[in-house]
Parts: structure tokens; sequence; C-alpha cells
């Protein structure tokens, strides 16, 4: 499988992501408001980084309702 670079990654939802990395070593991150929220609809792709040999995926939901 040829290396796959960050543009393709970018805005995939999360599970598609997962696919195309196959079973290399991937850590989650999910990106929320500075607020307790709740993440509304499809988790997506929205950063890619390495570090070391893992790969950090950093996601974010399409939206956030806020809880009181």
């Amino acid at each position: 499988m040829p290396e796959l670079g960050h543009e393709e990654l970018l805005l995939l939802p999360y599970l598609r992501a997962l696919e195309l990395l196959g079973g290399r070593d991937v850590h989650l991150n999910v990106v929320t408001p500075p607020y307790p929220a709740l993440g509304i609809g499809n988790l997506h792709v929205v950063r890619v980084r390495h570090e070391g040999e893992s790969i950090v995926l950093e996601t974010s939901y399409d939206d956030y309702e806020r809880l009181p």
C-alpha cells in the first residue's frame, strides 16, 4: 500500500480514515469547544500528524450542542 499523504485523510469520516490506514498505529484526539458539549453528527479528520511510528488523527464533530 503506498504511503498516504495528509491531504488524502483530511475531512474524511473517522472510520473511513481508519480503513485507509489499515493496521497502522493510530492515536485519536477529539477537538472540542472550550465548554461542556455533546458532539453532534459525524466525526471527521481535521488534522493529521506523525508521532514517531504512530499517526495522530485530530478529529471534530459536525456540530456541538452546549450543555447547561
